[in-house]
């Protein structure tokens, strides 16, 4: 038993660290890039949390490589929010199976 609890020690720290790099890149990415029809017109704004707030700062006119750039942005967080829930539970898995008592 001693070179399984080794096994998923290792793969413990491992999926520690890979949910550490997920968080670090995910504070990377700058806001989400929302459209708002107002009136006949559309206005782009850029979408940030700051603290417990929400901040709408205006873009301006946007050219399509700027909506593309967020858009493929926005798809990089929910790959990395996907991730991160996947490395959570199996991180909460490992530490149920270090915790099991041995069998004698």
């Amino acid at each position: 038993m001693g070179v399984i609890k080794g096994v998923l020690k290792e793969e413990l720290e491992n999926s520690r660290d890979m949910l550490e790099s997920y968080q670090r890149e995910i504070a990377k990415i700058k806001g989400c890039l929302v459209c708002k029809k107002i009136g006949k017109r559309y206005y782009y704004y850029l979408v940030k949390r700051q603290g417990n707030k929400v901040r709408f700062i205006y873009k301006g006119p946007t050219s399509q490589e700027i909506k593309n750039a967020y858009a493929k942005q926005r798809k990089m967080l929910n790959k990395y929010k996907k991730l991160m829930l996947q490395v959570k539970n199996q991180i909460k898995f490992i530490r149920r199976a270090l915790r099991g008592k041995e069998a004698v």
